[in-house]
């Protein structure tokens, strides 16, 4: 599902966050995004998706006055030993190449990621 969604929307540029619903169930959290970005194999037009990210291992969202945290110019979606790491605000190097940043203002650790278009 990880490398579909890579493949569509490669780096959500120019993405926008429109909806953020957390639930949490007996056990388990999700986290559900309204995402406005462009499909790659479509040209680059617009498409709203919903990405689900479920079983949650962590979550950061910081939100400061005067600053979007919902605005997105790169996100990196990588899996890491089983973790999937969605940090929408990476660092970003020479030549476009990202980098999970620490200090995220949103950033979704979690053990599964689906999405649908909506």
């Amino acid at each position: 599902m990880l490398a579909e969604i890579i493949n569509k929307y490669e780096n959500f540029s120019d993405a926008l966050i429109s909806e953020i619903i957390y639930r949490v169930f007996e056990n388990s959290k999700s986290v559900e995004l309204v995402v406005s970005c462009m499909n790659s194999l479509n040209d680059y037009k617009f498409e709203t998706i919903k990405l689900t990210f479920m079983d949650i291992v962590s979550i950061r969202f910081n939100e400061n006055a005067n600053q979007s945290s919902t605005l997105i110019n790169s996100a990196l979606l990588v899996n890491d030993d089983g973790i999937i790491i969605a940090d929408f605000f990476p660092l970003i190097y020479a030549g476009g190449n990202l980098k999970e940043n620490e200090n995220s203002d949103f950033k979704i650790k979690c053990r599964k990621l689906s999405y649908a278009k909506i």
